[in-house]
C-alpha cells in the first residue's frame, strides 16, 4: 500500500488534485509558457503529454535548477563587470611574509596584491584599491618587534585578517634600488629623487601623493626582474600582469591622478623596454606605440617650441597642441619642464632602437617619420642640469634641421649632455639603416646619385657627432657614476653601429667601406678598454650592436681566408709574406670576435633578446666563450670547451683552406 507522501511525489499524469496550485508551485516550463500545471513530480502532466526542449524543473527543488544556475552565472558576470568598470571599489587582499618572526609581527617585506574574486564587488570595504599597498613601515621606519607596539595606527588598520592568502616580496626600498641603479638604460626620464621620495611615502597604493599605480607596479616589476635574489623570480609574471592592468586603467579611473599622463608614458616606456629586453617583440611594439601615441597626443613633440609666445613659468603646453589633444597643466619648475622634454626623447629613442633591431632596413620608418609630424622639442639635457634651473633654448624642426645640416641653437649644456649624445646617436643609427636599405642593384643613375648624397650626408653627421664625444680611453670608471659611464659607452657603440650599418652594404665592392666596418666593429667591441661586465646590465639595443660587430668581423675573416686560399693556387715570391700578413690580421679579428662574443654571452643570460639575436644570425654556430667573473656560461646551452669550434665554423665557409689558424 502506497503512502500519501509517495502518492504526492509520484502522481500519475492527469490525475493530480483539481485544487489550483499555490502561486509559485508550478514547474518552470509551465510558468514560462503560461499554461495550467498540475504540479505532478518528477514530471508534470503537460510536460509528460507534450515533451519540451527544456526539462521539467521546479524552483523549490532540492538542487539548483538550470534556471537558477543561469541566474547565478549572470549575477557573477555582472559583478565581475562592475569590478572592471570600477577597479577602485575592489578591496585588496593582504599577502604576508611566511618567514615572519612570530605572531603579531608583520615584516617590512610585505606588499599587498589585489586578487580578483567575483564576490569582491559586493564587499563594503572602504579602503582604496591597492594592488601593491605597503602594509608595513618603510625601511626608514623601524619595524615592530613581536609583542611590541611600535606600529602605527595606519599599519594596524591595514593588517589583514588571519587566513587571507599572502606572499613574501622584497621591501619597497629594495625594489626601487634594484631598478633605479639601471633606470637610465631603460628610458626612465623622471627625476629619480622626487620619484623615490613619493614612492616611499607611507600612504595607500594609488594615493595621489604617490606615483600612479601603473608606474609603481611597473617599477616593482623591473625591481623583481633585476633582483639578485632568485627566490623572487617566480613572482615576475604576476607582477607583469598587474603592471599591464594598472597601466591600462590609470587614464580611465574615476579619481584621476594629477600626473597620470606623464606617469603613464613612463610606464608604457618601461614596459616597452621590458618586452624588448625579453625578446617579446610584438608586445614591445604595442607598448612603445602606446607611449608614442600618448606623447604625441600630449604635444610633447612641440614642447618648448620657438613658435610659442608664452614665457616659461606661465606657459601651458596646451598652447601648442591642436584641439582635441590632451592638455597638460603648466610646468611647476625647471625639473618638471625637463621631465617633459626628456620624456619625448626617451620615447623617440626607444621607437627608433626597436625599429632598427627588428625591422627590415626599408621598413624602419614609423609614426615620427609620418608627414605632418612636427618635432620642435629641443634636444634633451641631463637631469642634473635641470636641477640648476637651466633649460635648453627653444627648438624648431629639431630633427629635420639636424639631418639637413641646418645650424641649430645649442648651448654648452646640450653639447655636454650625455642624453643628448645618446639620442642623436640613436637617430643616426636609424637614419643609416634607412639609407643603406634604399640600395638595390641596377639602380637608375638618378636614384644612385641621390643615394650617394644621402650616404655622404649621414656619414658626415656621424663623424661630426663622434668628434664631440669624449674618448672612452680617457674615462675613469672609478671617478664617475657607473650610469654615466654606461651611457657614454652606449653613445660610442651607437655611433660605431651606425657606421657599420651605413657601410656594410657596400663593403664587398668598396675597400674604404670595408675598412670602416672592420675598424668600427673592433672599436665597439674593445669599448675603450672598459669592462662591460661591471655595468650589470645594458640597454637591449646593445645586443643588436654587438651582433652587428661580430658579423662584420666574421665577414672579414672569411674574405681574408678566401684571399689566402687563392694565393695557394699561384706560386710566387710574395706568398709567404702575404700569408703572414693575413694570419696576423686574422689573429686580431678573431681576438676581437671572441671578446664581443663574450660580452653577448655574459648579458644574454638574463636577456632573451640577445639569445634570439644568435638564432637569427651567423653567430648561432657553437662557440667557446670563457667564463667571466664566475657567471654561468651556457649561451644557447652550448657546452663547448675549445676555440676550435670558432675555427671550424668560420673555415666551413671557405672549403679550400687547408690549414687552421693558430690560436
Amino acid at each position: 500500500m502506497t503512502s500519501s507522501s509517495s502518492r504526492q511525489t509520484h502522481t500519475p499524469p492527469g490525475t493530480g488534485t483539481s485544487k489550483p496550485l499555490k502561486r509559485g508551485k508550478a514547474c518552470l516550463t509551465c510558468r514560462f509558457l503560461k499554461i495550467r500545471c498540475d504540479g505532478a513530480r518528477p514530471i508534470c502532466g503537460p510536460c509528460q503529454r507534450t515533451p519540451k526542449d527544456d526539462p521539467c524543473e521546479y524552483a523549490d527543488g532540492p538542487g539548483r535548477s538550470r534556471t537558477r544556475a543561469l541566474e547565478e552565472t549572470v549575477s557573477r558576470l555582472e559583478a565581475r563587470l562592475r569590478e572592471y568598470e570600477h577597479p577602485e571599489e575592489t578591496p585588496p587582499v593582504a599577502l604576508h611574509n611566511p618567514y615572519e618572526q612570530g605572531p603579531g609581527h608583520e615584516s617590512d617585506t610585505t606588499i599587498r596584491i589585489k586578487v580578483d574574486t567575483p564576490s569582491s564587488s559586493h564587499s563594503t570595504h572602504s579602503s582604496p584599491s591597492s594592488p601593491f599597498s605597503v602594509t608595513s613601515s618603510l625601511a626608514s621606519i623601524p619595524s615592530p618587534r613581536p609583542g611590541g607596539s611600535s606600529g602605527s595606527s595606519e599599519r594596524k588598520g591595514s593588517s589583514s585578517p588571519a587566513g587571507e592568502p599572502r606572499i613574501a616580496l622584497p621591501a619597497t626600498r629594495n625594489l626601487l634600488e634594484w631598478f633605479l641603479t639601471h633606470a637610465l638604460s631603460f628610458g626612465f626620464f623622471l627625476n629619480i629623487p622626487r620619484f623615490t621620495n613619493s614612492a616611499l611615502l607611507p600612504l595607500d597604493f594609488g594615493h595621489q601623493s604617490r606615483p600612479c599605480p601603473g608606474l609603481l607596479s611597473t617599477v616593482y616589476l623591473w625591481g623583481i626582474h633585476l633582483s639578485p635574489q632568485t627566490q623572487h623570480k617566480d613572482l615576475e609574471h604576476t607582477l607583469l600582469m598587474r603592471a599591464i592592468s594598472d597601466t591600462a586603467s590609470d587614464l580611465s579611473t574615476s579619481n584621476p591622478h594629477p600626473h597620470r599622463f606623464m606617469h603613464t608614458i613612463q610606464a608604457e616606456t618601461l614596459l616597452g623596454y621590458y618586452f624588448f629586453r625579453n625578446g617579446q617583440i610584438l608586445e614591445a611594439k604595442r607598448h612603445t606605440s602606446s607611449a608614442a601615441s600618448l606623447a604625441l597626443g600630449c604635444g610633447l613633440n612641440t614642447f618648448r617650441s620657438s613658435q610659442q609666445q608664452e614665457q616659461w613659468g606661465s606657459n601651458s603646453i596646451s598652447a601648442s597642441v591642436p584641439d582635441g589633444s590632451i592638455r597638460l597643466p603648466p610646468s611647476q619648475d625647471a625639473i618638471e619642464e625637463g621631465e617633459r622634454i626628456n620624456a619625448f626623447w626617451a620615447v623617440f629613442t626607444l621607437y627608433r632602437d626597436l625599429a632598427v633591431a627588428v625591422d627590415p632596413p626599408r621598413s624602419v620608418c614609423g609614426v615620427f617619420d609620418a608627414p605632418g609630424c612636427q618635432i620642435d622639442t629641443p634636444w634633451p639635457l641631463d637631469m642634473d642640469v635641470y636641477k640648476q634651473n637651466i633649460l635648453p633654448p627653444r627648438g624648431s624642426s629639431t630633427v629635420h634641421d639636424y639631418l639637413n645640416h641646418i645650424q641649430q641653437r645649442e648651448d654648452e649644456h646640450q653639447l655636454a649632455s650625455t642624453m643628448n649624445m645618446v639620442t642623436k646617436a640613436s637617430l643616426l643609427l636609424h637614419q643609416a639603416s634607412f639609407v643603406a636599405g634604399q640600395y638595390h642593384p641596377n639602380m637608375p643613375a638618378r636614384d644612385a646619385q641621390a643615394l650617394l648624397a644621402a650616404f655622404q650626408s649621414v656619414r658626415h653627421l656621424i663623424e661630426s657627432l663622434r668628434s664631440q664625444l669624449s674618448p672612452l680611453e680617457e674615462i675613469n670608471p672609478g671617478s664617475q657614476n657607473i650610469s654615466t659611464v654606461r651611457e657614454i659607452h652606449l653613445a660610442h657603440s651607437l655611433i660605431h653601429g651606425a657606421l657599420i650599418r651605413l657601410n656594410e652594404t657596400f663593403s664587398d665592392s668598396d675597400a674604404d667601406c670595408r675598412h670602416t666596418c672592420v675598424k668600427s666593429a673592433q672599436a665597439m667591441i674593445h669599448g675603450g678598454g672598459l669592462n662591460v661586465a661591471e655595468f650589470g646590465c645594458v640597454t637591449p639595443i646593445m645586443g643588436t650592436l654587438w651582433t652587428l660587430a661580430c658579423q662584420a668581423l666574421i665577414s672579414e675573416v672569411v674574405r681574408l681566408r678566401s684571399l689566402r686560399s687563392s694565393h695557394h693556387l699561384h706560386a710566387g715570391s710574395e706568398i709567404e709574406s702575404k700569408r703572414d700578413l693575413f694570419l696576423g690580421r686574422e689573429d686580431s679579428l678573431l681576438a676581437s670576435f671572441q671578446q664581443g662574443l663574450s660580452a653577448l654571452t655574459f648579458f644574454s643570460i638574463n636577456s632573451a633578446l640577445m639569445s634570439k639575436s644568435f638564432l637569427c644570425s651567423t653567430l648561432s654556430n657553437p662557440r667557446w666563450v670563457p667564463n667571466a667573473h664566475g657567471f654561468k656560461c651556457g649561451l644557447l646551452e652550448y657546452q663547448l670547451t675549445s676555440v676550435q669550434g670558432i675555427l671550424s665554423a668560420i673555415g666551413s665557409s671557405t672549403p679550400m683552406i687547408s690549414k687552421s689558424m693558430p690560436i
